[in-house]
């Protein structure tokens, strides 16, 4: 029986983050949507979509918004209790940083996601 990844490690330019459960990792790559003519499905269309992650990190005294903020052009791992890694490179917070009830949404987009 194989481990199921449980927890995971997100690090953005050397410094891990306290991230709480439920971080995201999209790859990125192509959206498809199927094409419907009156014959019933005919194909595809392709969209793409930009590697990223999504999560949730606690707020202590030293957190800095500020710094969180502002990054870009960072390598950000992702990296899973399973020993899967993740590598996201040019990557930037790509939302504004919300702090609420001593947690902190991020949301970083990036160039390239690549399984290491």
């Amino acid at each position: 029986m194989s481990k199921v990844t449980g927890r995971v490690f997100v690090t953005v330019a050397g410094t891990r983050l306290a991230s709480k459960e439920g971080a995201k990792l999209i790859m990125g790559g192509f959206d498809r949507d199927p094409v419907i003519a009156d014959t019933g499905v005919v194909g595809y269309t392709e969209k793409i979509v930009a590697p990223g992650v999504e999560c949730t990190i606690v707020h202590t005294a030293e957190t800095s918004l500020e710094a969180l903020r502002n990054i870009t052009n960072a390598s950000l791992s992702f990296d899973t209790d399973t020993g899967k890694s993740f590598v996201l490179s040019g990557a930037w917070c790509a939302k504004a940083v919300e702090l609420e009830k001593g947690e902190v949404k991020l949301n970083f987009g990036a160039l390239d996601c690549k399984e290491v």
